[in-house]
């Protein structure tokens, strides 16, 4: 019995060129996806870790109000006034007097403040908290926040003894977080009503 060679036959070389460039081409659409979905990944991190860090400087900034008297919203000149109070509807500074045990109690101020580099403006801004004892002010947000509107809405600023009125603050916070220069918008808000144990 003769057998035909024909019948064992392999791939020919075009065959092996269309698999392996059909191979190639899958190949590179699978990674091509991955990457693009890694710096999804990436830029959704980053834009939680400065949300993040706005979150907790508006937690901080309203736990410190909720336990504070005298409330004055307005100018930062009230810094380093005692006693000094006013209700607004809008204001961007907040200055207050923190419940603090032992010494004497300072001012505290929350302030939306203008960046700088190098002396310059860069058309950014920040949210600080000064300290009007120390007299010394620091940014509560990461620089990659811009914080465009900062606004403090005060009702009941004096003591509850004085008016009778609970005093409550309304906190809006509405910025821009820049992911690989793509800006990204947020606003929060919050109210805190005060709860001091002094009255």
């Amino acid at each position: 019995m003769i057998k035909n060679k024909n019948n064992s036959r392999g791939f020919t070389l075009i065959e092996l060129m269309i698999a392996t460039t059909l191979f190639t081409i899958i190949m590179m659409m699978g990674v091509g996806s991955l990457v693009v979905s890694s710096n999804s990944a990436k830029s959704a991190q980053k834009l939680r870790i400065s949300v993040d860090n706005v979150n907790f400087a508006m937690e901080s900034m309203t736990r410190e109000l909720r336990m504070g008297t005298y409330y004055y919203c307005g100018s930062a000149e009230a810094l380093f006034t005692p006693g000094l109070t006013s209700d607004c509807s809008g204001g961007n500074v907040i200055v207050f007097t923190p419940q603090q045990t032992g010494g004497a109690p300072g001012r505290v101020a929350y302030m939306l403040v203008p960046r700088s580099k190098n002396g310059v403006l860069d058309g950014t801004n920040s949210l600080k908290k000064c300290d009007g004892n120390a007299g010394n002010c620091f940014d509560i947000v990461s620089p990659d926040v811009n914080i465009e509107t900062l606004k403090f809405y005060v009702n009941g600023s004096t003591p509850t003894e004085a008016d009778g009125i609970q005093p409550s603050i309304r906190i809006l916070i509405r910025g821009l977080v820049v992911v690989k220069g793509v800006p990204k918008m947020f606003t929060l808000q919050t109210m805190a009503s005060q709860r001091s144990t002094e009255f």
